[in-house]
């Protein structure tokens, strides 16, 4: 590793980017454990002041995928990529997921416990707040995937070099180029992926990556903490990347008759009951704001990925649906399913 560490990180002057051999190579070296945790930190740290190239990001995603452990192809999914340091308020995607599941549109979600900076509540946390076992072996997981068209893979047990590295990335206290390897991992070959970002310049770095991971249809979103989640409040800034080419929108919720507050920051006990509501159907003013926003944000993919003809259509899907439990009653099923699985497999150490 010290070669490597030399190469990028001795100054404005001395450093260079790695070739995409180069960066296979630290990445194995990384993944196998043959890096000591010095040096990997060293090498992060490296990598974050020097600034990724597309081939030192696709060597790592193709080694670290090599590590993974194997799961059949749903390339028709959407693989839904949020923020790793987790969320501190009401998280959409998840009632959002839900309910474009119940109509037959699958959908991947992804992620561990949640890491620095932020630190707030990971999908993973929720998800198991919710009564979901999300600790399933591979042909478990691809069974109820089957059935429900929902599915959540938790990144640490499926690619051990994450579970090895984790500590590290913990003590670090930053943001490093893993998380976005870890986003755009894609071990069930998903061709659509939507994928949020905390400011515009990380838009411009993802434009080239997301092809060349495999994603047919890809859009980027400054969502809310930097989620795939937008906001009904304000305009949001998106991109769309497809393999010929990328172009630039936003979105104004008031076009479409959307109008919000901010939501507020929440605990994880808040954030549970608040979508247990949401997804049971209830109507109630108090909880008006949090149901606009999924609403919101289900009629916005649904359209994206083409299943209704106009954003119009979609609200007005993802409006019935939620009115009708369907968010529920794949939840329910969900839990019932997940929790009978008689295997649970051990993260492993190597």
């Amino acid at each position: 590793m010290k070669q490597w560490i030399k190469t990028i990180g001795t100054g404005k002057t001395g450093s260079r980017h790695l070739t995409y051999d180069e960066a296979v190579a630290a990445a194995h070296a990384i993944a196998r454990g043959e890096a000591t945790d010095a040096q990997t930190a060293a090498f992060l740290m490296a990598m974050r002041m020097k600034g990724e190239a597309d081939e030192e990001m696709m060597g790592f995603i193709d080694v670290f995928r090599k590590y993974s452990l194997p799961y059949r192809s749903f390339s028709n999914s959407l693989n839904c990529a949020g923020p790793y340091d987790g969320r501190h308020y009401f998280p959409i995607t998840l009632p959002v997921s839900l309910l474009i599941a119940s109509v037959g549109f699958p959908q991947v979600l992804h992620g561990s416990e949640s890491l620095p900076p932020k630190l707030g509540q990971s999908l993973k946390e929720l998800l198991e707040g919710l009564g979901i076992q999300v600790e399933l072996e591979a042909k478990e997981w691809e069974k109820i995937f089957l059935t429900l068209n929902i599915g959540f893979i938790w990144t640490d047990l499926i690619c051990p070099p994450f579970s090895r590295v984790r500590h590290i990335r913990e003590q670090m206290g930053l943001r490093t180029f893993f998380n976005t390897v870890e986003k755009v991992m894609n071990p069930v070959h998903s061709q659509n992926i939507i994928i949020g970002v905390n400011h515009k310049t990380a838009m411009d770095h993802l434009i080239h990556l997301l092809p060349k991971s495999g994603f047919e249809t890809a859009y980027i979103v400054q969502g809310i903490e930097g989620s795939e989640d937008l906001p009904i409040y304000k305009t949001s800034s998106i991109r769309k990347v497809t393999a010929w080419g990328d172009e630039s929108s936003s979105i104004d919720p008031v076009t479409f008759g959307f109008q919000g507050d901010m939501l507020e920051k929440c605990s994880k006990e808040e954030q549970l009951r608040l979508m247990a509501r949401v997804i049971a159907g209830d109507d109630s003013d108090d909880i008006k704001n949090e149901r606009e926003h999924v609403i919101f944000n289900a009629g916005l993919r649904l359209y994206w990925f083409d299943k209704v003809a106009s954003y119009e259509e979609g609200f007005q899907l993802a409006r019935s649906l939620l009115q009708r439990k369907e968010a529920l009653k794949v939840l329910n099923k969900w839990c019932e399913m997940s929790n009978k699985s008689e295997f649970r497999p051990r993260k492993q150490a190597n």
